[in-house]
């Protein structure tokens, strides 16, 4: 009862921010795409990006769905300003990015440049009050990429008339007497050559501390996010036979890349493999850890994995599907 209550509550407050003479068609256009694919929209277009982790359980979500999104100040804002994105995190791409972010409560809103760095997560449903002040406190220049400068003003034209040339008064001559000769005219002293400055490289004080990278260049540490950049990988069929340990399902492959490089790092003494299915006409990409030859040893393996804390269930490879 209690539940209901808190429920009733939160639609009353969120309707009470919602205009009367609101339109239903004025709404929050969301970007269909990859998350990737938002942020190279954003670098292009000089704008923001939005993320909205959601589930369909979820009725704070659903309540936004109905108020906030559908604010027409809010959409007009974020339509202009960002690129919005719905995450589903009950999708097969939606967990992925669930445990990218770090979302532990729904709805989370997350605001990222578009370079994808995180300039502000809010796990909490927002009225659309609030939603504008949250959206307009990140839409400045500095959090922008690549925003086009403004063209430089012309410089003003000098419209005021020319001198006038005038002449020399005409001297009279007299006869017998020769005319003056003109004095020369000064020369300017030539000026002294510069002479070139030679810059020494500065030298560290013998107080500083030089600190080397502890890792070496061109080598990630352990524990860096993969984002975008290069994979490096050997491809083989695998047999189907045997058992593995299935960890995630994705439909984007870039997720697929970051999973299984993920799993490498920690899983050493195992094979990874990613089967390819078809669903809906759409690739879905299942990743799994590990080659035994019967249940009890993918069982114990598990275990191994849980106390690592990644789950899995456990898949017979001759009947993937």
């Amino acid at each position: 009862m209690k539940r209901y209550l808190i429920l009733i509550a939160a639609a009353l407050l969120f309707g009470a921010s919602k205009p009367a003479s609101e339109s239903s068609s004025e709404k929050v256009i969301f970007f269909q795409g990859t998350i990737d694919d938002a942020k190279q929209k954003a670098k292009k277009e000089g704008k923001l990006v939005f993320l909205d982790f959601y589930a369909s359980w979820c009725a704070p979500c659903r309540l936004m769905d109905d108020y906030t999104f559908s604010d027409p100040t809010v959409a007009k804002y974020m339509n202009n300003r960002y690129v919005p994105v719905k995450v589903n995190i009950d999708d097969f791409d939606g967990f992925a990015y669930k445990e990218q972010y770090n979302v532990k409560l729904l709805p989370s809103l997350i605001v990222l440049n578009c370079e994808g760095k995180v300039l502000e997560k809010k796990s909490e449903s927002l009225m659309a009050s609030k939603m504008l002040k949250f959206l307009e406190s990140h839409d400045k220049p500095y959090n922008i990429c690549d925003r086009p400068a403004p063209e430089p003003e012309p410089a003003p034209v000098d419209v005021r008339p020319a001198d006038p040339v005038t002449s020399p008064p005409d001297v009279p001559t007299v006869p017998g007497v020769p005319e003056p000769t003109p004095a020369p005219k000064p020369q300017p002293k030539p000026e002294p050559a510069e002479e070139p400055v030679v810059v020494q490289p500065s030298k560290p004080k013998p107080t500083e501390e030089v600190v080397k990278p502890s890792y070496p260049t061109g080598k990630p540490k352990p524990n860096d996010k993969l984002e975008d950049g290069l994979f490096r990988f050997s491809v083989q069929r695998q047999a189907s036979k045997g058992y593995a340990i299935q960890t995630g399902a994705f439909g984007e492959y870039p997720n697929v890349l970051r999973e299984v490089a993920k799993l490498q790092e920690v899983f050493t003494d195992q094979p990874i493999i990613v089967f390819i299915a078809k669903k809906n006409g759409r690739n879905i990409y299942k990743v799994l850890v590990g080659e035994f030859n019967n249940r009890a040893d993918a069982f114990s393996y598990k275990e191994k994995m849980g106390k690592k804390g990644v789950p899995g269930l456990i898949k017979n490879l001759t009947h993937m599907d």
